[in-house]
């Protein structure tokens, strides 16, 4: 089966240019602050924050310095942004003129709601950042790692037809067919695998060239990839894995970890996790054998540098650095000699995929050195990325879910005309399912959040485990059994409530106040009822309504989370509720279009989705119509209306009619405590009351949908014709029939609203 990409040469020729494309994005962004003077425009773009504080100080691993910074004013959470544990930033003081003068610059090593912690090397400028001094940190552009990938596109181009691997990957040769049975003799080291787990354990091993091992939410595809790891190593195989961030490689080492394997995990240690530090490269280097000799070494350097100072004749310093250089050339050497060791000896070598580069440690060992290399998340990573670890092998294993987020890249022209296809998706499209193993039992999601994903993206083939099927809230112990605690999937609609987006010219996020209020009303609810904030998780796609949301919040529930989507990808809840934001006349849904976003939105949660939207503005979008739908045929349906009184804020729907509209409709205040209780009918204005602010459950046999839509449109037809000036529907109805309701009156242009 032949590519797309007809040759090696063409995929290199067109990622370089689009590499450079996104490279000249980046840069432009970063160069706006000191050229535009518009810290505003870059702290809504995400990478730069303001007004913070030099907070509490420590000594990290290796001498290095990290210090907290937290915003100026107390008891505030940091705004929205896109900057992440691993990022190079700057951090610097914006001088009279506006302009950033930056002092610093480190490594972000951890990321909070309240502050974030910065590493600085043992001899930066950090020590002449003052604490009563307002920073600004920005994300600075990472030139390393797009020379990086610039190097590794030169060298698949250069030396890829020498390689059978690469040939399988471009479709220039066939994978070989393989049978997993030869390995239904092996032991598994983790005995909790499900069966569909083994299999995939057996499929991986057993492919000559490449195996994919689809995962998609909850079901255990890094668990997987570590058992097949351990396999690996049983079979004296020498093993490179990677993943394209530093959580990811971090989440690969904790479980590894228990089984005592030989691993080292290459890296900036200020980017990993406090448990896994003592895996890092310079952690296992100075516990190893001549580590103390380096050591004396470079405090004879540090004495001969205060001695050259000293020193007033030339010949003197001369003789000095003469020595100084002869030192440092042997330290190099020894340090060289003792990571070629530690490389060479461990069976396990882990690092994000730039820093698997040939211009870090792993220049120091063989090119051959590498049996198998596995890459977990390769869904969420470049695919030149990819070839920066894949060209050291003859076998891959990529693991990810190609239905969940792809890479973040800034430049959209990039975006679309290929960069943002990874190599998972490619090789799909490529080669098929023949390659491709998919786990489909799940450990996280009731049935009922777990359905529509299963049905909407992976084939209807997935399964809840029997733990998790049918399990809720109010099955956790010391929760209160409710309304919200016994509903798994919850829909509260603001259509006709008039709690429209924020209308903001030049603005790129966006902002819903009504969602945002009723978000806060139905975490106090599940707080209420026993839920730890801890257990909740408030996700929305816009930066600016998460601002809106936690504002709401304060300091009050300082580990309630409330992030974007993109922020939450690989995590999971008790509870989520998920606030869409997009609200107008117009069915405009923005990026909620990406159908991957949604999909992640909905799968972080365990016990508990709540989901808040104007179901007539997304519906305008296929694939969150059909979810809509589903909503209302498998979950409980509320309408923002029954939520007015609490949230403290209410205005009726005014809707202008069309020309053809025979009737013109008047807008006018309400009292939110007694909303249409008494409005008299008029030649220009019609109000239709509904009694009931108790949520309706849905039917559970079969509706006719027709026929209920019908009724109903007959009986708003019959009310317009009459002279009667209001009309009550029961009390009864079901959330299904309500809806129906809803979609009616706003057909027609009336006002309506409960009492």
């Amino acid at each position: 089966m032949m590519s797309d990409i007809s040759n090696v040469e063409t995929f290199v020729n067109k990622h370089l240019v689009l590499l450079d494309l996104e490279r000249t994005t980046e840069v432009e962004e970063n160069k706006c602050l000191q050229e535009c003077n518009s810290v505003k425009v870059l702290q809504k773009k995400g990478i730069c924050i303001t007004k913070l504080r030099f907070g509490r100080s420590s000594t990290g691993l290796f001498g290095r310095s990290l210090i907290n910074f937290e915003p100026a004013s107390s008891n505030c959470f940091l705004p929205s942004h896109l900057i992440t544990s691993g990022d190079i930033v700057g951090v610097g003081k914006v001088n009279s003129d506006g302009r950033l003068e930056i002092i610093v610059s480190g490594v972000v090593t951890r990321v909070n709601d309240s502050f974030l912690t910065v590493a600085f090397e043992k001899n930066s400028d950090s020590s002449d950042l003052e604490s009563d001094v307002h920073y600004t940190i920005i994300k600075l552009a990472n030139d390393v790692t797009y020379k990086r990938l610039k190097r590794a596109l030169k060298t698949l181009e250069n030396k890829g037809r020498e390689s059978h691997l690469v040939n399988v990957l471009f479709g220039q040769a066939s994978p070989s067919v393989c049978d997993s049975s030869t390995f239904n003799d092996i032991v598994f080291k983790n005995d909790t695998l499900n069966d569909t787990q083994k299999e995939a354990v057996k499929f991986a091993l057993s492919q000559k060239e490449v195996a994919i091992l689809h995962g998609p939410p909850g079901t255990g595809k890094t668990t997987t990839v570590v058992e097949c790891i351990l396999q690996a190593v049983s079979q004296k195989l020498k093993v490179l894995a990677c993943a394209p961030s530093n959580i990811a490689v971090d989440n690969l080492v904790e479980k590894l970890a228990p089984y005592k394997v030989k691993m080292v995990r290459l890296g900036h240690p200020a980017r990993f996790l406090t448990s896994i530090q003592q895996y890092s490269l310079d952690a296992v280097v100075s516990q190893y054998d001549g580590s103390d000799v380096i050591d004396d070494m470079h405090k004879e350097v540090d004495k001969l540098r205060g001695k050259i100072g000293k020193i007033k004749g030339s010949a003197g310093r001369k003789a000095l650095w003469a020595e100084n250089k002869s030192l440092l050339k042997e330290i190099k050497e020894r340090e060289k000699s003792i990571v070629k060791q530690v490389l060479k000896n461990v069976d396990i070598v882990l690092s994000t995929l730039t820093s698997a580069s040939d211009d870090g440690p792993l220049k120091h060992i063989d090119k051959d050195h590498f049996d198998i290399c596995f890459i977990d998340e390769c869904s969420q990573a470049l695919e030149a990325s990819c070839w920066i670890p894949l060209m050291m092998v003859k076998r891959c294993v990529l693991a990810g879910d190609h239905h969940q987020l792809p890479p973040t890249i800034i430049s959209e022209k990039a975006a679309k005309e290929g960069l943002s296809l990874t190599l998972m998706e490619r090789l799909l499209k490529l080669h098929g399912d023949i390659i491709k193993k998919m786990l489909t039992l799940q450990y996280r999601m009731n049935h009922i959040i777990m359905q529509w994903p299963s049905d909407e993206l992976y084939d209807s083939k997935l399964q809840a485990h029997e733990s998790v099927h049918s399990h809720l809230l109010s099955h956790l112990p010391g929760i209160e059994s409710n309304d919200d605690t016994t509903v798994p999937l919850l829909l509260i609609d603001t259509a006709g409530c008039d709690l429209y987006e924020l209308e903001a010219e030049n603005e790129e996020s966006k902002g819903n106040e009504g969602e945002a209020d009723l978000v806060a009303l139905h975490v106090e609810n599940l707080i209420k009822s026993g839920l730890s904030p801890t257990d909740i998780a408030v996700i929305t796609p816009y930066n600016l309504q998460v601002d809106l949301i936690k504002a709401r919040f304060s300091a009050k529930y300082p580990k309630l989370e409330i992030k974007s989507v993109d922020g939450f990808q690989g995590r999971e809840k008790e509870a989520v509720v998920l606030s869409l934001v997009r609200s107008n006349d117009e069915g405009e849904v923005g990026f909620l279009s990406e159908d991957r976003r949604i999909n992640v939105a909905i799968t972080r949660a365990k016990r508990h989705l709540a989901v808040i939207c104007n179901s007539d503005t997304v519906s305008h979008h296929k694939f969150l119509k059909s979810f809509i739908n589903y909503c209302i045929e498998n979950g409980e349906v509320r309408t923002a209306f029954q939520h007015i009184d609490e949230i403290g804020q209410y205005s009726i729907a005014t809707k202008r009619p069309s020309e053809k509209s025979e009737k013109l409709i008047s807008s006018h205040k309400t009292n939110k405590t007694h909303i249409n209780s008494n409005v008299r009918k008029s030649t220009d204005s019609i109000t239709v009351s509904m009694l009931s602010k108790e949520s309706g459950q849905l039917h559970k046999e079969n509706i006719d949908r027709t026929a209920v839509e019908n009724k109903f449109r007959d009986i708003i037809q019959d009310f317009i014709k009459s002279d009667k000036q209001t009309f009550s529907f029961s009390s009864s109805l079901s959330a299904f029939e309500r809806r129906t309701v809803h979609e009616g009156i706003d057909r027609y242009f009336i006002h309506h609203g409960e009492r």
